[in-house]
This record gives C-alpha cells, sequence and structure tokens, in this order.
C-alpha cells in the first residue's frame, strides 16, 4: 500500500519533468485564414520552429496587413493555463475566427525565430519591426503591411510569481493586440516560446574563442559557493533520486519489517509426563 502511495505522488513530478522541454505554440487571426484551418490539431512531433514556419509559409499569410510574432523565453503552457477566462489573451482567442493552440511541442534548439520573420517579410515585401516592450508603445503606419517579431522578457522563477507576471504580461499583450486591431483589420498573431538557455547565453559575456575576447582577472568570477557556479542537480538525477528515496527504499523496508515479524509454530516443550532424570537412571 506505501508503495503505490509512492508511486501516485511521483506521478505529478514525472509529469512536470515530462513537460519541461516542451513549449506552446499559439495561433489566431481575425479573419478566417486556411493556413491555419489546414494544420493539423495534433502536431506534438513536431519542434516548435518547424510549427512556426509552417504556419508563416504558405502564399495567403502575404494576405495579412499585419502579422506579430511574439517570442517569450522560458514560457510553458501552465503560464497560459494559469490565466483566467476573463483575461485579454482568453478573450481575444477565443473570439478569433481562426485559431490553433499547440500546449507541448517539442522545443527548438535552434534560434532562427527571427530568420523567419525576416524571411517572411521580404517575401511579403512587408516592413520588419523587432521590438521589445522596453521600447514603448507600437508605432505602426497604416498604409503599409507590418512583420513584428516582439520579444518579451524570460519567464523565471517560482509559479506564484510567474503567474504575477503572466497577468502583467497579458496586459500589455491585450493591449497591444488591441491596437494593432484597430489599424489593421486583417492580422494575424503567433504567441511561442524559446529556449532558456538562448536568452541567457545573449546576456552572458563574449566567450574565450571571441577574437575580441580579454581573459578576466581572478577579481571578476562571480561569488556565491559551489551550487551558484555549478549545476550539479541534472533532471535524470532528481528523477533517479526520487525513485530511490520515495519507490525502492519504503518496499526493502516493508520487506525487511515482514521477515523481523515471522515466528516459529513449533513448540520445543518436552512430552507430558516424561523426565529427564528417569531417562538418564534407565
Amino acid at each position: 500500500m506505501a508503495g503505490r502511495a509512492a508511486i501516485l505522488a511521483l506521478f505529478p513530478v514525472v509529469g512536470v519533468l515530462g513537460y519541461s522541454d516542451t513549449v506552446p505554440v499559439v495561433a489566431w487571426s481575425s479573419k478566417s485564414s486556411s493556413a491555419l484551418n489546414s494544420l493539423s490539431p495534433d502536431l506534438r512531433y513536431e519542434d516548435s520552429l518547424s510549427i512556426v514556419g509552417g504556419i508563416l509559409s504558405p502564399e495567403d499569410i502575404c494576405s495579412f496587413d499585419a502579422v506579430l510574432v511574439i517570442d517569450q523565453p522560458g514560457l510553458h503552457s501552465s503560464d497560459l493555463r494559469a490565466l483566467p477566462t476573463s483575461s485579454g489573451l482568453s478573450t481575444i482567442l477565443n473570439t478569433a475566427p481562426s485559431s490553433r493552440q499547440y500546449p507541448h511541442v517539442k522545443r527548438s534548439d535552434s534560434s532562427s525565430l527571427q530568420d523567419i520573420t525576416e524571411s517572411l517579410a521580404r517575401r511579403c515585401s512587408s516592413t520588419l519591426t523587432n521590438t521589445s516592450p522596453a521600447d514603448g508603445p507600437l508605432d505602426l503606419t497604416e498604409n503599409s503591411k507590418h512583420v513584428v517579431c516582439l520579444n518579451m522578457p524570460a519567464m523565471e522563477g517560482s509559479p506564484k510569481l510567474r503567474k504575477v507576471a503572466m497577468l502583467g504580461y497579458d496586459q500589455y499583450l491585450s493591449s497591444e493586440i488591441g491596437k494593432i486591431d484597430a489599424a489593421f483589420t486583417s492580422h494575424l498573431v503567433l504567441y511561442t516560446g524559446s529556449p532558456l538557455e538562448h536568452y541567457r547565453r545573449q546576456l552572458l559575456p563574449p566567450s574565450e574563442f571571441d577574437s575580441a575576447y580579454a581573459p578576466p582577472d581572478n577579481s571578476t568570477l562571480s561569488d556565491g559557493g559551489i551550487f551558484k557556479r555549478y549545476q550539479l542537480f541534472s533532471t535524470p538525477l532528481l528523477v533517479a533520486l526520487l525513485v530511490v528515496f520515495f519507490i525502492i527504499v519504503p518496499i526493502i523496508m516493508m520487506a525487511v519489517s515482514a521477515l523481523a515479524s515471522l515466528q516459529s509454530s513449533v513448540r520445543l516443550d518436552a512430552p507430558k509426563g516424561y523426565h529427564a532424570q528417569e531417562k538418564k537412571t534407565q
């Protein structure tokens, strides 16, 4: 019984770790789009960039006056599920004529989302705009086509902090999308996540293999202990520890306890009327 309880307690942890390398891909349009409607509802074996490229590759994508591609490093489907049904993004998505949602897509190891938007802008003769919330509100001219790549801040921290941050991002995105909807009646929005490692790599100093790199002084090493400088615990190691301590160890303890509780039913008492002294004199 204890072993079954340990296995059931482990299921949520294994489920979270199983989806740790996935990102959501959500797309919708202000008008009916054959590019979205023709997509298969099940693309679990495709990576995120393949799906994004498949959405933006058809020719009718150029019929949209504005295409907004939102990239948020570290975004998970749980972040979107945490939004209330009355949130701005939920309302926009539910009222869209065409939409597709892929909550658990294998994240791509490549960071070429920028290349996809640049190729789309050239193909559709659109103005390419790379922006972020730090750059201020979007300012797009209404008499030309636009491809906008919006780079959102990374999603990090505990689930509580992520939920609070997601509510703020929902207000910002719904406001900007509302401005696009007012200026361009024909538009498409694509919202996806990207590996957090690529975002962190952009914030790191140059590599020692870069020509302009100068080796740092020992005094510039980051402060902190071994856990801050090195990653000692990986996902396979954590799963192995959970299996050992919550499944194997309880089973062994139950087996030892069961063996220790065994009692022999054979009694070694002498037969009735038997006297050892009389037996010896005979």
